[in-house]
């Protein structure tokens, strides 16, 4: 071989070396940004599954709340049924009172 021909052959694996140099570089630097978006992912799988928790409990809560203003509705409407028969038999006592003087 002569000195030209591994002169040209040095370079040619020279370029090699800093090509695949490069790469690992690069599959280095896409490791890092994985590792980081898996933490990220982690993160964001935590918050939401706390907030899926927060949700059920708001949701239970209001539907105690729903039931407890259904029961309230209902005591109101008897208590509405009463008054108005109260009220009429009120004004059925009035009325025969005798005027007065």
């Amino acid at each position: 071989m002569t000195r030209s021909e591994i002169a040209t052959l040095t370079r040619r694996v020279d370029s090699q070396d800093e090509t695949l140099r490069a790469v690992a570089d690069t599959v280095v630097d896409v490791r890092d940004i994985v590792d980081g978006h898996t933490g990220t992912l982690a993160e964001h799988t935590r918050l939401h599954e706390q907030h899926t928790a927060t949700l059920a409990e708001h949701t239970a809560t209001l539907a105690e709340h729903t039931r407890l203003h259904e029961q309230h509705a209902a005591t109101l409407a008897e208590h509405t049924a009463t008054l108005a028969e109260h009220t009429g038999m009120l004004r059925e006592i009035l009325r025969r009172l005798p005027p007065p003087s």
